[in-house]
């Protein structure tokens, strides 16, 4: 698969994080494509199979893959994906097999039906997804990179912030899913359920029963605020589509109807928006 398919796959399913990757060098932009396009290729396939069983299958397929990948000597599957990470693999600040093989584990949640246990579980949900591949861009773009305290606080923000609105954003289509990305203590507390959820119904009900998505999202954009400062201006290509997320988050605050919300697609104004937080740093 060329530069260009994996352009146009990520400008199709991943915008944001396309967008943003446009700000590195060229080889560090290919080497961003790589990881995402991997990304995009385990997250699609919760939503693309009717059965959970069949699910399990392609993601212990894509474990096998990179344990191939990873051996010595490594073999390649044939596959635009995976041809793109065995030339990624040995270069520095490259992802390892661990990292990627995280990645996979924490889409095994996508497959099961019901709410999240508690807040923590979900918020382990988003660090294994949303943090780590912001994590691993972040490595990409700068493999000397160590960061303290306050960087480590900024990378845990910036994933957090994006992968709350992005289960706000898909809100709808997890609950129709039995998915729904609440708590079962906010369940209880909205006297929503998973059924009424599924079904679409009761959308005042769904709205306090998503508030505390809401809260986490603009805790960890407080949060992002009050650290950004420690991300050197060579990690933003990988970081700076958390600033995408705010516009969202102001959006996902005052639904009219929780089941039908969706950000508008306004692709100038995310490039203005991004090319705006590249200058001052505003993450």
């Amino acid at each position: 698969m060329s530069a260009d398919t994996f352009a146009d796959t990520l400008r199709r399913e991943d915008p944001a994080r396309y967008l943003a990757s446009l700000f590195a060098p060229a080889p560090v932009r290919a080497n961003l494509w790589a990881v995402y396009a991997f990304n995009a290729e385990i997250a699609r396939i919760p939503a693309s199979v009717s059965e959970a069983v069949i699910g399990e299958m392609r993601l212990a397929w894509a474990r096998e893959a990179l344990a191939d990948l990873y051996a010595r000597p490594p073999r390649v599957r044939r596959h635009p994906v995976y041809e793109a990470l065995a030339t990624l693999r040995d270069q520095p600040g490259a992802p390892d097999e661990a990292l990627l093989a995280g990645l996979v584990e924490a889409r095994n949640a996508d497959l099961g039906e019901g709410a999240f246990p508690d807040t923590a579980e979900r918020d382990a949900y988003i660090d294994r997804t949303a943090g780590t591949l912001m994590r691993a861009g972040a490595r990409l773009c700068a493999p000397d990179w160590q960061p303290g305290d306050g960087a480590e606080r900024a990378l845990t923000a910036a994933g957090r912030l994006w992968g709350y609105t992005g289960l706000l954003r898909d809100f709808a289509r997890l609950c129709a899913a039995g998915r729904p990305p609440v708590t079962q203590d906010e369940l209880e507390a909205s006297g929503a359920s998973v059924e009424t959820l599924r079904r679409g119904l009761q959308p005042e009900t769904a709205i306090k029963a998503r508030e505390g998505l809401v809260d986490r999202a603009r805790h960890a954009a407080r949060d992002l605020s009050a650290s950004r400062k420690a991300l050197p201006a060579s990690v933003f290509p990988a970081i700076g589509y958390a600033v995408l997320a705010r516009g969202d988050l102001a959006a996902a605050r005052r639904p009219a109807d929780p089941y039908n919300y969706a950000p508008a697609d306004n692709p100038l104004g995310a490039q203005l928006a991004l090319l705006w937080a590249s200058v001052t740093g505003r993450v």
